[in-house]
């Protein structure tokens, strides 16, 4: 056991296996707890479900908020970067995406007391076919055969996942695909503002400290769509959340809880992106959702028919295409780049002596280093981050 810990690969491959169990873990249990929340009949107190949605989603973030800003303040989790955001910045680079993410889960949350949970997260699983809509759309990639076949994939499985449906509510089928469209669009609209020429830029820092400068975007947007549509001052006072001094401190627990657990969920991604790759973190979302679909059967004993199987399995499908393509480009220009380096070494001596293993070694380091740092901005699961790297590189997880 020893010698496996002494290896850096070994301990490495454990870490990380450890944190996409963390990831599944929390994830599972985060749209479990909200399904519990929003769409159960009987709800925590027996007597039907949170009567407002966006309002405990916004809570939520305001908990993540609180909690991430406490263990960065005492020196719990030291901080990765000093920078300061001017007002400029926060306003180019944290309100646009945090304003689209937060629209993103909030509708998410929602259409929870609509759709099953099953359901919900085979139709989010469509993210990536309004990724490569809005990416052609603003010219960032190319139509292709391959890509006209993914998308004809994809949207062949969402047709499957409709027709075997038993419980079809329009409503919460159009919130799932307008937080699915907003997922794809955001990350575009960040790449074009950001970083139109595909390259990214300084480090932000590290999970918490991205958690901190998004959450109260998310959560402030949310306030103010539930403000604007839930009509709180009626329908709290009749709810069994806070219908006495007690059940209105345990509701304050319960929303709290959530934050807590979507706060785990999302330390868990974007550590695993920081130690990984973009591309890990989508193989690994793509199993994540069929575990997820599992426990909604499982556990909330939730209709699965033959053919939303074959839907779900063709969309996967689909999905898996979609990040071999992306792989095989990432791979062909890693290898144009060390061909170029391999040409730059003959004429200058940046490298001394190194061996061209060596240098082939030093330059793939460079790269997925600068990719994890890209990437370590980008994701979802319920939060996001200022930044994202490569548009088509980067994967929201369900839940918030």
């Amino acid at each position: 056991m020893t010698a496996i810990w002494s290896d850096p690969i070994w301990s490495q491959a454990i870490v990380n296996i450890a944190l996409i169990l963390l990831w599944y873990f929390f994830g599972t249990f985060l749209s479990l707890w909200n399904k519990l929340l929003i769409g159960a009949e009987q709800g925590p107190f027996g007597e039907g479900h949170f009567p407002a949605p966006f309002l405990m989603t916004s809570i939520q973030f305001f908990s993540q908020y609180m909690i991430a800003s406490g263990l960065l303040r005492f020196g719990i989790v030291k901080r990765q970067s000093e920078d300061v955001l001017t007002w400029k910045e926060y306003g180019k680079e944290v309100v646009p995406n945090g304003v689209a993410t937060g629209l993103d889960i909030g509708l998410s949350n929602t259409s929870l007391a609509f759709i099953s949970l099953s359901f919900y997260v085979m139709l989010k699983s469509t993210t990536p076919l309004f990724l490569l809509m809005f990416a052609i759309l603003w010219g960032i990639e190319k139509m292709t055969w391959k890509l006209a076949g993914v998308v004809c994939i994809i949207s062949l499985g969402l047709f499957l996942l409709v027709a075997g449906e038993t419980e079809f509510h329009l409503v919460g089928f159009i919130m799932v695909m307008s937080a699915s469209a907003l997922s794809g669009l955001r990350w575009t609209i960040t790449q074009v503002l950001l970083q139109g020429d595909g390259h990214g830029s300084r480090s932000r820092g590290g999970a918490l400290e991205i958690i901190q400068a998004l959450t109260p975007i998310m959560g402030l947007t949310l306030l103010i769509t539930s403000l604007c549509t839930e009509n709180l001052w009626k329908s709290l006072p009749n709810s069994p959340y806070f219908s006495s001094g007690l059940h209105i401190f345990l509701t304050c627990l319960i929303l709290i809880a959530g934050g807590l657990i979507a706060l785990c969920m999302v330390w868990a991604e974007f550590t695993l992106i920081a130690n990984t790759s973009a591309l890990t973190f989508m193989v690994a979302g793509t199993f994540k959702e069929i575990v997820t679909v599992g426990a909604a059967v499982l556990f909330l004993h939730e209709d699965f028919t033959l053919v939303n199987g074959l839907g779900l399995v063709v969309l996967i499908s689909g999905v898996a295409l979609f990040n071999y393509f992306k792989y095989k480009k990432y791979k062909e220009k890693l290898l144009s780049d060390i061909e170029d380096m391999e040409l730059l070494s003959n004429d200058t001596d940046q490298y001394g002596d190194l061996r061209t293993n060596e240098r082939m070694h030093l330059l793939v380091n460079s790269n997925v280093g600068s990719s994890m740092k890209m990437s370590q901005q980008s994701s979802g699961s319920n939060a996001s981050t200022p930044r994202s790297g490569n548009v088509l590189n980067q994967r929201r997880s369900p839940d918030s």
